[in-house]
């Protein structure tokens, strides 16, 4: 379910919008019926970033092409926080 605050709302009450996004995840904000922004929880942009990262590393894309061709079995990874 896509969480959304108004940005009459989030004018009111910002707060609110941070707690709201630390619970879900992250919480559109609408203004005249049109997703205009969003804020996301801090969890949520370290995932991003992650994400970012793998995209980013040739190698590791490499092997996930691989892997998606068949032609690398899986096997366990470690990943530094």
């Amino acid at each position: 379910m896509k969480t959304t605050m108004t940005m009459s709302r989030l004018n009111q009450n910002g707060s609110a919008a941070v707690r709201l996004a630390r619970r879900q995840g992250q919480v559109a904000i609408t203004e005249h019926g049109e997703t205009v922004a969003f804020i996301l929880s801090a969890e949520k942009v370290e995932a991003l970033l992650d994400t970012l990262e793998i995209l980013g590393d040739e190698e590791a894309m490499k092997n996930i092409r691989a892997y998606q061709a068949g032609k690398l079995p899986m096997k366990e990874m470690a990943f530094d926080d």
